[in-house]
């Protein structure tokens, strides 16, 4: 998979206070690797701006995907995250294509997103752009589901210093500053630094589990405008954090107490990106990354260690043909990741221990104008090779009808692949039986084999319909989708039985099946009311039938015998109010509520947030913020990848101070 994008911070706008009519006709990027307003993309897209993560009471960037439709979002731990679109969760959702201005962060170990590792200053982010549905033509593998764009501001606005810092129950306290300056004439920069600390959640029995932990992060970000009017961006960051792990190995193991441990993960890399204009007026950039990461889990069953070097490249170009009715954007792009595994989970392992894989693509996307403003077709496809694995098409058709007044609507039908992650591919166990460490008791016996380099894609067949309303101080926006995958492939856990040998010994058959019959469909609504300039209004609502996904390898010995899923509730609610109390005052709420997560057992429920901020002076705020307030403790997700404890997340408040100058 290669990625870059267009949405380079430095033509980003500025998103504070922007009205309802604003908002449509915000320029977004990502949808089409180039900017197009909300109203004129034939796809599913929703922005979350830097105004609302910030009246939100978001403390990191999952909690504020929780207003987009269409995303599902569970907290597992306090440091430890599920999040998918459209379905098929989990704690490494691997249908879910994740860039920080268009640099792609997920992981082919599990082709998911390390969330531990997304860690920013929140004030420096300009907008999340969440587009929903399939990708793959723009993206490339992965983007299955859809692509979460995290785009931060130019370092033009962000000169001066700000200091963030606060305490809490839950977060237990942070501090992130950040400087911005000019080196040069045409020339802006800003660096940064955070660090921040959180507290254990509890288990559903109320005692303190062991997820505590810290994580610290900096970065720099430098523009440069050159001769020309040709652009730089240089970028860079380091992140490290460190929380705990609390394995429930009783699931399918003797004993009865879990087993405590640690994950530590880290990431550093370096962006730079070359843009221009060609004097026929066709539009060019040229991005180059390079990222070192590490992913650790130690524990005394058996560690995790996935050490990873990776290097992107994309160039693209948009130019127009046909006295204009053709808007053409292509480009090509190359990425290497090499890695060094040793994972010993609980016996298992991935040989070989250490490989390279390489992915080189090409992509090509035409939208052609039938009718001039108001009807569009948009043709487009990327073709996708990888090693080790085969070449991959991945087509897509859109069709976009904008009519005079305030509807249009849209209609789409996509291809898309997800390639298989190094853990279904080569995961591997070693035969038993071993002894089990303290405080548990027996042996284990464990049998698995990989399907190795002969492992085929998993792919995905989708299509949506859409339809959007702009009238006065009122929208609306509705779409819905319908999707088939095949050879969709997992982990599959059972446990066979008791064996009598020098100890009494489990014995678990752990094995990748795939399936040419699984289906979801859904769809998303939001809407958004301005009732005055002080007060405004915001709901989203998702409902996913993502079933057959969750139940297609039926376990056959209840409460012994488990396979690892993806969750998903079926319906998910949000409901925000922002109220400008006084010229110096804000009261916002934030009501969610979510039906059970099937087919893990946790029930549904519904919690409200509330942030009450007083502007001080022009260069200092204070806020006081109350989370998940309806409930003292509850489970919001259960592990799955890995079999982590159950624990509950709690009520929590903090006070927060933002001094700018």
């Amino acid at each position: 998979m290669c990625a870059a994008s267009q949405a380079w911070a430095a033509d980003a706008p500025d998103l504070g206070g922007l009205e309802l009519e604003d908002l449509l006709q915000l320029k977004i990027t990502t949808a089409a690797r180039k900017p197009q307003s909300v109203r004129e993309t034939p796809a599913a897209v929703f922005v979350i701006t830097r105004e609302d993560i910030e009246r939100s009471g978001a403390t990191s960037v999952p909690e504020a995907l929780q207003m987009a439709p269409g995303v599902q979002v569970g907290r597992i731990s306090s440091g430890t995250w599920a999040i998918s679109l459209r379905g098929a969760n989990g704690r490494f959702a691997n249908k879910l294509q994740v860039l920080v201005d268009g640099r792609s962060v997920y992981t082919p170990l599990f082709s998911g997103t390390v969330w531990e590792d997304r860690d920013f200053v929140l004030a420096d982010i300009e907008r999340i752009e969440v587009v929903r549905g399939p990708g793959g033509a723009l993206w490339g593998s992965n983007a299955m589901n859809g692509v979460v764009n995290i785009i931060t501001r130019r370092p033009a606005d962000t000169q001066g210093t700000l200091v963030s810092t606060g305490i809490g129950t839950e977060q237990k306290g942070w501090l992130a500053v950040r400087y911005g300056f000019q080196p040069g004439e045409d020339q802006s920069a800003r660096i940064w630094g955070k660090r921040r600390v959180m507290d254990a959640s509890d288990r559903p029995d109320g005692s303190a589990g062991y997820d505590g932990g810290h994580a610290s992060s900096g970065g720099f970000n430098w523009d440069m405008r050159l001769s020309g009017g040709s652009t730089l961006s240089l970028s860079g960051g380091i992140t490290a954090a460190h929380h705990g792990e609390e394995l429930d190995l009783t699931r399918f193991l003797f004993g009865n107490a879990p087993v405590p441990g640690r994950i530590e993960t880290r990431e550093s890399h370096l962006m730079a990106r070359y843009g221009g204009q060609t004097a026929d007026g066709a539009d060019y950039s040229l991005q180059t990354s390079y990222a070192s990461s590490g992913f650790a889990i130690v524990n005394p069953v058996g560690p995790i260690d996935d050490e990873r070097s990776t290097l992107d490249i994309d160039f693209q170009r948009r130019e127009a043909r046909g006295a204009g009715r053709h808007d053409i954007v292509w480009g090509l792009g190359y990425r290497h990741s090499r890695d060094d595994l040793n994972v010993q989970l609980i016996g298992g392992s991935i040989q070989p221990s250490r490989r390279t894989q390489t992915w080189t693509s090409v992509f090509v996307q035409d939208d052609i104008s039938l009718l001039p403003e108001r009807l569009n077709l948009v043709l487009g496809a990327r073709v996708e090779g990888s090693s080790p694995g085969r070449t991959e098409i991945q087509p897509t058709a859109r069709l976009m009808y904008t009519p005079e007044g305030p509807h249009s609507y849209w209609a789409a039908l996509s291809r898309t692949t997800r390639q298989p992650s190094r853990a279904l591919r080569d995961f591997g166990a070693r035969i038993g039986p071993f002894p089990l460490p303290a405080p548990l008791a027996g042996g284990w016996l464990v049998r698995s084999t990989g399907q190795g380099d002969d492992m085929r894609s998993e792919t995905a067949s989708t299509v949506e319909l859409g339809y959007r309303y702009r009238q006065g101080s009122f929208t609306f926006d509705a779409a819905a989708f319908a999707t088939r995958y095949r050879r969709q492939a997992e982990y599959v856990v059972t446990f066979d039985g008791v064996v009598a040998l020098p100890a009494l010994t489990r014995v678990t058959d752990i094995e990748v099946r795939t399936t040419d019959d699984s289906r979801a469909y859904g769809f998303e609504l939001a809407a958004d009311y301005r009732y005055s300039a002080d007060w405004s209004l915001h709901a989203a609502y998702t409902y996913t039938d993502s079933t057959a996904l969750d139940r297609r390898f039926p376990t056959q010995l209840p409460l012994t015998s488990f396979f690892i899923y993806s969750a998903d509730a079926r319906h998910r609610l949000s409901l925000r109010s922002s109220w400008n109390l006084a010229p110096d005052w804000q009261l916002d709420a934030w009501l969610r509520s979510v039906s059970s997560v099937e087919p893990s057992g946790i029930g549904g429920y519904t919690d409200v947030d509330l942030r009450l901020a007083w502007q001080v002076r022009r260069d200092l705020e204070l806020s006081l913020v109350g989370q998940n307030l309806l409930h003292a403790r509850r489970a919001q997700y259960v592990a799955d990848t890995l079999p982590s404890s159950s624990l509950a997340i709690e009520r929590a408040a903090y006070l927060k101070a933002v001094w700018s100058f």
